[in-house]
């Protein structure tokens, strides 16, 4: 069982930001979408927060900084953050039903369209989609 949360673990994105304290905090990266030309991540607290259940996310907006690293721009508008998440939903349910679950964004992955279910090395299942889906570690 051991084996198995640490192959879990390994597996799971983890972001560390900085809260208004200058003290770390980590999170999971659960999603990254596009909405409307835009990106929005998607992180739940790898610890509880007051304030944040265990089942919420927090939603911001990924933007760049003036040395062009990513910044997570907080989302003040209650209604954009509801028009996010559904969207978000959307993804995930389309997801589900086409197959299409390893989360590269080549899509056709549920008919091997984006090579994540093709045969061939590690490395040549993650130059097919560019490595972002993890493709390559599946057998």
């Amino acid at each position: 069982m051991a084996e198995l949360d640490q192959e879990m673990e390994m597996d799971v994105d983890v972001i560390t930001l900085l809260d208004m304290n200058n003290n770390d905090v980590d999170f999971y990266h659960v999603a990254t979408i596009d909405y409307e030309d835009k990106w929005y991540v998607f992180l739940q607290p790898v610890k509880p927060i007051d304030g944040i259940g265990e089942d919420e996310v927090i939603i911001y907006e990924l933007g760049l900084d003036d040395e062009g690293d990513d910044k997570f721009i907080p989302i003040e508008n209650d209604e954009l953050l509801d028009k996010i998440f559904q969207e978000y939903v959307s993804q995930s349910e389309s997801d589900e039903e086409s197959g299409d679950d390893c989360g590269c964004d080549d899509g056709g992955c549920g008919d091997g369209g984006c090579g994540c279910g093709d045969g061939g090395s590690k490395e040549e299942k993650k130059s097919s989609c560019g490595g972002n889906c993890g493709c390559g570690d599946k057998k």
